[in-house]
């Protein structure tokens, strides 16, 4: 396929990404126009039909569907052999995209960039959401933290797991006692500040509280871990979070009742993981074993550490 243009190729899946012409003329900055006479060159390049009007809008044809993934490798292929060439010609990898979801990034990937140095390579970061976060490996990033186990077929650096933490505000008896942990039993007595359903953390905390046979009755959600922090330091509740303290707030690690304390404090496992084969897999992996340190040595309470 090395006579399909790499650039027809970034046009369809900006229009497949965007929905419609207008918004992917806008997202590659060039004219409507010029956008689906594109299209429409790709289409006669390939063969096949991509895309049939219906009404106002473009809608993909089953051929389409089916050329969406095949489109996204190429993509990425193409890429990872551009800067491969890079690397050849300089010796070194220089730059290194990272996707996590935000609390992540806020948590350690961005205070380990910090500690980085000019000959390390720039470690740039995307936000994605636990659900979305191996599709970004299709959308030029080179490697991704994630909270959940990624797919078998990727290469994978355990980084361990980060805790779910309770925080309270200062002047909670918890925080009055110098406490270090809670269970669950004891959580379900307050009004709990929790992530939505959509998140890995509330799925482990209910997990726990279904094992124990147990419900809370007054619940808030809220979707950013410092805003959950915030309202936890001002007295509103009790939050849950992965984020690291801030604005006061005091942190508890948040316990099941099992005696097996290798088991006993809820969180998450964190893995690294990227394509086999890309072309700085060594770098990603040294990056992984870094961070994995980084976040030993800053007490961020990672656990079970090990390769894959």
């Amino acid at each position: 396929m090395a006579w399909v243009n790499y650039r027809r190729l970034q046009y369809f899946l900006a229009v497949v990404d965007a929905g419609t012409l207008t918004a992917a003329a806008e997202e590659v900055h060039i004219a409507q126009p010029a956008l689906s006479r594109q299209i429409k060159t790709l289409e006669r390049e390939l063969k096949i039909s991509l895309f049939e009007s219906r009404g106002n809008r473009l809608v993909l044809t089953q051929a389409g569907h089916e050329f969406v993934p095949l489109a996204r490798h190429l993509l990425v292929e193409t890429r990872s052999a551009e800067e491969a060439v890079g690397y050849l010609r300089t010796g070194r990898v220089t730059t290194l995209m990272v996707a996590a979801t935000a609390a992540s990034i806020r948590s350690f990937v961005a205070p380990f960039i910090a500690t980085t140095g000019p000959s390390d390579p720039a470690i740039l970061t995307r936000t994605s959401s636990h659900f979305e976060i191996e599709d970004s490996l299709l959308h030029g990033v080179d490697c991704i933290v994630s909270p959940i186990a990624p797919s078998s077929g990727l290469a994978i650096t355990r980084l361990g797991g980060i805790a779910l933490s309770a925080y309270v505000a200062a002047t909670h008896p918890w925080a009055l006692q110098g406490r270090r942990e809670v269970t669950v039993h004891e959580l379900c007595s307050n009004h709990l500040i929790l992530p939505s359903r959509h998140s890995v953390s509330r799925r482990i905390f209910d997990d726990a509280l279904s094992q124990a046979g147990i419900s809370v009755d007054k619940i808030s959600e809220c979707e950013d871990g410092q805003t959950t922090l915030a309202l936890a330091a001002a007295g509103h509740g009790v939050g849950l979070s992965t984020d690291q303290p801030m604005y006061g707030a005091y942190p508890l690690s948040v316990t099941t009742d099992a005696q097996d304390s290798s088991s006993r404090i809820l969180q998450l496992q964190l893995h690294m993981a990227w394509l086999p084969g890309h072309f700085a897999a060594e770098a990603i992996r040294q990056v992984a074993l870094r961070i994995r340190d980084f976040t030993r040595d800053r007490k961020i309470t990672l656990a079970n550490s090990a390769e894959a």
